[in-house]
C-alpha cells in the first residue's frame, strides 16, 4: 500500500493538489478543540535546478502550509479526568491528576515555544511558504525551525557509527 502511494505520488502532484482539514474538532461538556490545516502542494518536476538547501528541497513540493490548533484548557482537563477515571482513579483524584497533566503539557509546550496560552486556551499556529516558517507569530527560516528540534540538516552526511581505521 505504501509502495503504491509513493509510486503514484509524482502523478498526483502534477495537479498541484490542496489538502484541507477545516475543522477537525473534538467536543466534550467543557469545550471544543479544533485543528484547521491547509497544505498546498506543487509538482516538483517543474523545478529544474537541484536544491542546495533544505528550504529549496521543501519548496520543490510545498507551496504553503497553514495550520492552527486550539485546545481549551477546561476541555483538555475534562478529557484527561475521564481517562484517569477509566484507569481507576476516584473523581477527586482524577480531576487533580488531570489538572496537573494539562498544566504540565501546556507549560512544556510554552517552554519549547510550540504553544501559547491565551484566554485559557492552548494554541499553536504554524505557517510555511518560500523557506520561511511562522510559529506562533515568530518568523524564522526553515533551517532554524528544524534546528529547534536538534534535527541534523538533511544535506549533511551522517557520521559513521563505527570509526573507520
Amino acid at each position: 500500500m505504501t509502495e503504491a502511494f509513493f509510486s503514484a505520488l509524482p502523478l498526483m502532484l502534477k495537479g498541484d493538489p490542496v489538502i484541507t482539514i477545516a475543522p477537525l474538532s473534538w467536543k466534550n461538556s467543557q469545550g471544543e478543540s479544533a485543528l484547521n490545516l491547509s497544505l498546498f502542494l506543487k509538482d516538483p518536476a517543474t523545478t529544474k535546478e537541484a536544491p542546495q538547501t533544505l528550504a529549496q528541497e521543501v519548496d520543490r513540493s510545498v507551496k504553503s502550509l497553514d495550520a492552527k490548533l486550539t485546545i481549551p484548557v477546561d476541555m483538555a482537563t475534562e478529557f484527561m479526568t475521564q481517562v484517569a477515571k477509566l484507569e481507576g482513579y476516584q473523581e477527586d483524584q482524577a480531576k487533580k491528576l488531570a489538572k496537573q497533566q494539562v498544566e504540565g503539557a501546556s507549560a512544556m509546550g510554552q517552554m519549547f515555544r510550540l504553544t501559547t496560552l491565551q484566554d485559557n486556551t492552548i494554541t499553536t499556529s504554524l505557517q510555511y511558504a518560500n523557506g520561511q516558517i511562522t510559529l506562533n507569530g515568530q518568523k524564522m527560516p526553515l533551517e532554524d525551525f528544524v534546528g529547534m528540534f536538534a534535527m541534523p540538516a538533511l544535506n549533511v552526511p551522517a557520521v559513521p557509527a563505527i570509526p573507520q581505521q
